[in-house]
């Protein structure tokens, strides 16, 4: 008798201690979990310099199913920078669908003043504003330059987002327009003209005819000047 009562008590004691064991071993596979999600969310978006954070809605029991080194991707083409999303965890020929919440902070482009539709923006009419994406509309522009010279297609308030849907882009330098090519080197400038054989907006690249009959491309400035980066 004793020695059942000693049996059933060394069993007990070794399923507390396994059931305390496996606390902080799904504690440690949730953190690399969330290690390898931060890792795909953080991945460089056309330069946007934005910073994402991943929440796990997972429950326990869908955690638990995962091996402990998934290959993470997200399922589908949304573009969305914030909201719900799901993430595939790939076990080999096992398929784990995970659903997550993303948050992200960032620095976008408002109106510094009421602009009227129609309007070519100038650097003056913008500034920047940092905080929390959750909840901003579709179609945020994180870059200045791609704000600068557009045309706009309908009035903005001041302190209202520049929004993707709202510019037209302006071409800077027309297909057969002379223009000015500028060609840097270690210690020499050089300056000369040729044909444009595109249209192309600020910071886009123009190829050009020289009066030589050779085709260079180079990177459109502010000022229309082309940068030379490449000849045939």
């Amino acid at each position: 008798m004793t020695s059942r009562l000693a049996g059933a008590a060394l069993a007990a004691l070794f399923c507390a201690a396994s059931a305390a064991a496996s606390v902080p071993s799904e504690q440690t596979a949730k953190q690399r979990l969330l290690l390898k999600l931060d890792a795909l969310i953080k991945q460089p978006e056309n330069g946007q310099d934005i910073v994402r954070t991943a929440t796990l809605l997972a429950t326990p029991a869908q955690l638990s199913a995962v091996c402990d080194n998934p290959e993470l991707s997200l399922v589908g083409r949304d573009s969305r920078l914030t909201g719900k999303r799901t993430v595939l965890a790939q076990c080999g020929a096992r398929r784990h669908f995970l659903p997550i919440r993303i948050s992200a902070q960032g620095t976008w482009w408002v109106a510094s003043q009421s602009l009227p539709g129609g309007a070519i923006v100038q650097r003056s009419d913008i500034e920047p504003v940092t905080g929390s994406l959750d909840g901003q509309p579709g179609g945020l522009i994180f870059n200045a330059d791609a704000i600068i010279g557009q045309r706009l297609t309908r009035a903005i308030n001041a302190g209202k987002p520049l929004l993707e849907n709202q510019l037209r882009q302006q071409w800077r330098l027309r297909t057969g327009q002379t223009v000015d090519l500028v060609t840097t080197g270690d210690g020499f400038r050089i300056r000369s003209q040729g044909k444009a054989l595109n249209n192309a907006a600020v910071n886009d690249t123009l190829n050009v005819k020289t009066s030589g009959g050779r085709t260079v491309s180079g990177k459109v400035g502010q000022d229309g000047q082309v940068m030379i980066f490449s000849q045939q």
